[in-house]
């Protein structure tokens, strides 16, 4: 089974629930927040469970930026699955991640915040070939689901039309 065929299943999944309401039916802990940093740019984007971020609530909100996305539960514990069977679970270490400017050495790194841990796993320069292969299929996992997952979140805008001109800036992606 590729990538994508085993991302269509979650992605169907995901379609599938959209009309249920978010929280786990089984009483497991979904409470799930899988954030994926870029460290050459500054920018994070998160997945969160509804169990972690009430959709309603959130999305209410005016905020800075919409960098987060809600998922059900089920959806959220599916994608940690494959990321741990993309070679997450072999590459984690233990804590956050750390806080870090944008920089040349630490390129990208993954956290992922289940059943009250939180773990992560970062990638630079000097990483193995193996592990960045690894990464980058659990990169790509996340920004599927990611770039698939509906938000309608209010933010910020006090530059008007200008707003959507923000990607040819310099400080695009930058958080204020």
């Amino acid at each position: 089974m590729t990538p994508f065929q085993r991302f269509s299943g979650l992605f169907l999944a995901a379609l599938a629930s959209c009309a249920s309401p978010g929280s786990s039916a089984s009483g497991d802990d979904g409470n799930v927040l899988v954030i994926l940093h870029d460290f050459k740019n500054g920018q994070d984007l998160e997945l969160a469970s509804e169990s972690h971020t009430q959709r309603v609530a959130y999305y209410s909100e005016e905020r800075g930026d919409a960098a987060r996305k809600i998922q059900t539960d089920q959806v959220m514990k599916a994608c940690v699955g494959e990321l741990e069977r993309l070679g997450y679970e072999d590459h984690r270490q233990n804590g956050r991640a750390p806080s870090l400017a944008a920089n040349e050495i630490v390129r990208w790194g993954l956290e992922i915040e289940s059943k009250g841990e939180r773990t992560h796993w970062l990638v630079g320069t000097g990483s193995a070939t193996d592990e960045w292969k690894d990464f980058q299929a659990c990169r790509d996992l996340f920004l599927e689901l990611y770039n698939n997952t509906v938000s309608y979140q209010t933010v910020r805008n006090a530059n008007g039309g200008r707003f959507f001109e923000d990607e040819r800036s310099p400080t695009a992606g930058k958080k204020p």
